[in-house]
């Protein structure tokens, strides 16, 4: 019996796990909200835990962002050579984000017994964004919810 219940649990893993992913596909690329330092998107991502503790993780993925008051350059050199970037922009590479998204879902599953799953955009203005009208992890959400049923 042991074995049977091992071989179902990670078949249970794998299949949150999977959601978890495609869960975190659609909210990065379906923020409908500027990407200044890429912290947003890089705080998406999921914890599975297991009696308070953490059996699978995933997203967190470092996104770099384009700044604020960005602007696409592309043009050719006298000399024929093609440039491409984006200029006057602050920009940051989502480190910051990744980290306090990893700690914030973390936080979320410590003390809890049985199995935990939690989706989160782990940035303090997540919810700010939210509010203002862009789509931060709310179709992710939705997406997660058909896909565990």
């Amino acid at each position: 019996m042991d074995k049977l219940e091992r071989q179902l649990e990670e078949k249970y893993i794998g299949r949150l796990a999977e959601a978890g992913e495609k869960a975190c596909q659609i909210a990065i690329t379906g923020g409908w909200y500027q990407n200044i330092t890429g912290n947003l998107r890089s705080s998406i991502g999921y914890v599975i835990g297991y009696n308070g503790k953490v059996i699978k993780e995933g997203g967190f993925h470092k996104i770099k962002g384009r700044g604020e008051n960005y602007q696409h350059v592309v043009f050719t050199t006298r000399s024929g050579k093609h440039v491409d970037f984006w200029a006057k922009a602050k920009y940051g590479d989502g480190s910051e984000g990744s980290r306090k998204g990893l700690e914030f879902a973390r936080s979320f599953i410590m003390g809890k017994q049985g199995y935990s799953f939690v989706l989160v955009a782990g940035m303090e203005y997540a919810s700010y964004v939210n509010s203002k009208g862009y789509n931060v992890i709310d179709t992710a959400e939705i997406e997660l919810r058909k896909i565990v049923g």
